[in-house]
């Protein structure tokens, strides 16, 4: 495995619909499973500086608890006002039921199951 990935959770332990808050290297990132594709994105809105990870899933879309904004999951683009810039995605690998993120770089999720 490329030295930037970190082993994050195995691909068990997250359900589909439901995603966890992982922290690396002083960061938060969620990993979501929608449908068993995995996704990692940071754990903040872009609206109000406020954690993601008290929202909850929508189909492939986070949606942020405070105001109400839906991010996509791949792209991490805002889909609802008043968020109107997107939130970081990073790349993940799956191996043998493990999965790795990249947190060097902010990226789309080449995610698969």
């Amino acid at each position: 495995m490329d030295p930037t990935y970190v082993a994050v959770a195995r691909t068990d332990t997250i359900a589909p619909g439901r995603f966890i808050k992982v922290t690396v290297q002083g960061q938060d990132y969620l990993i979501a499973n929608t449908g068993g594709h995995f996704y990692a994105v940071e754990d903040n809105c872009s609206h109000e500086d406020y954690p993601l990870s008290y929202g909850c899933l929508d189909g492939d879309r986070i949606k942020c608890s405070l105001h109400g904004s839906r991010f996509s999951l791949r792209t991490g683009q805002p889909l609802d006002d008043p968020a109107d810039q997107p939130i970081r995605t990073y790349r993940l690998r799956i191996a043998e039921g493990q999965i790795w993120l990249d947190p060097s770089d902010s990226d789309h999720s080449d995610s698969s199951a």
